[in-house]
This record gives structure tokens, sequence and C-alpha cells, in this order.
């Protein structure tokens, strides 16, 4: 779907950083508590979803525990490419959100510290089994992702080996500074990132994003 996801987009300034930089995909937050928060019922919303499917980006809508038919009236009012399930969601319940007809990534939280890959691969094999693509996040509680928290490269790279090819996004403690070294270490070939593009928390960067971007793709060379 996308190689360089920036998430928790919020003005047109952000989604031209992105487009400039040579990222392919912006996440739109739904989730009220975040910083990042957009208003679905807002037409600025709407504006800056249609701007980005303009500027050829992939839109992806964050969601935190809403059922499919609140996801639905978000899709049919701003306009989205994808949906990221963020919150607790139960994969019994995965009928209702394939209905909607849009790719579903799950966000899969994981703890930072070392793990087998099996360990990691009893996280993910329900959602991949259901036809989702996965986002590996570092487990924020409550927060539900966007602490900057990191997860543990090597741990991932020992579960790609082991039971790849399955469609996955490498999250959580990205930054312009680490993003080259998670790549090489963990083996992704696509990358998820909010904070770590913000200055100060919140409001994106152009130039963390440029920078973000530009060492993305030279690691992937």
């Amino acid at each position: 779907m996308f190689h360089i996801k920036i998430c928790g987009i919020r003005l047109k300034a952000d989604i031209d950083a992105v487009s400039q930089a040579g990222g392919d995909a912006v996440g739109l937050n739904f989730f009220p508590p975040s910083v990042r928060y957009l208003d679905p019922a807002s037409s600025t919303t709407s504006e800056l979803s249609a701007y980005a499917g303009r500027c050829g980006l992939y839109r992806v809508g964050v969601f935190v525990n809403k059922p499919a038919d609140l996801i639905r009236e978000v899709i049919d009012t701003v306009g989205l490419d994808a949906i990221q399930l963020h919150g607790d969601e139960l994969v019994t319940d995965i009928a209702g959100w394939v209905e909607l007809g849009l790719p579903l990534i799950r966000a899969v939280k994981i703890p930072g510290h070392k793990l087998t890959a099996r360990e990691i691969e009893d996280r993910v094999r329900p959602w991949t089994e259901a036809g989702c693509h996965v986002l590996l996040d570092a487990d924020a509680g409550s927060a539900h992702g966007g602490m900057g928290r990191s997860l543990d490269w090597d741990s991932l790279r020992d579960w790609s080996e082991q039971f790849a090819p399955v469609r996955w996004v490498l999250a959580g403690g990205l930054q312009p500074e680490n993003v080259a070294e998670a790549i090489r270490v963990s083996g992704a070939r696509r990358v998820d990132v909010a904070s770590g593009v913000e200055s100060p928390r919140g409001q994106k960067s152009a130039l963390r994003i440029t920078q973000f971007c530009e060492r993305a793709r030279n690691a992937w060379g």
C-alpha cells in the first residue's frame, strides 16, 4: 500500500511537505484524545483529505475502538483509501470492517523488550489470517500510540525472517535520527512515523519530514 506514511497530519502544509519529500501516505487521526485529532464532521478535514488525494497520497484513517457503522460515516464524509484499527479491537469482529470495502491495517502493539519470533507471530497471525496488513507499534497503553516508544528491532528481524512474507509496517519511536538503522536491523520495507517528525509535539516539521523520507529511501537503496 505504501512505503513511508506520515501519521497525524493536520495542515495542508503537512501534506505539501510529505509530497515534496517523497512520502506516499498520510494518516488522518480520528482518535479524540490525541493531539493530532481531526474532527471528521469538519469541512476542513474533508478539504484536507481531498487535497491529500489530489497530491497522490494514500489516505489512511486511524481509528480507536470505533464500530464499523461510525467508520463508514467518516469514510463517506471525509474520503479514505484504507482503515487503520489502532485500539483494542477484536479479530472476531473483523467482518464488520471488511464489509466497508477498504484495505484494513491492524496496529499490533507489542512490548519494547526482546521477544521471540513465536511471541510476535502469536500476536500477528490472527490478523494476517483475517486478511489484514499489520503495523507493529510499541504498546503505549491508553494513549494508543504516538508516544515515541521503540520496539526491539532485532526481535522483529528474527520474526520477519522466520515468518515472512507478511504485509507489515514498522512504527514506534522512529525519527530521522534512527530510521535508517531501524530499517537495516529490522528488515522493514514500510515505515510509519508521527511524533518523530514533530517539533514541537503535535506540529509537523517539514525539515524533519524531509530528513525522515530521505534517510528511509537511502536505507532501502
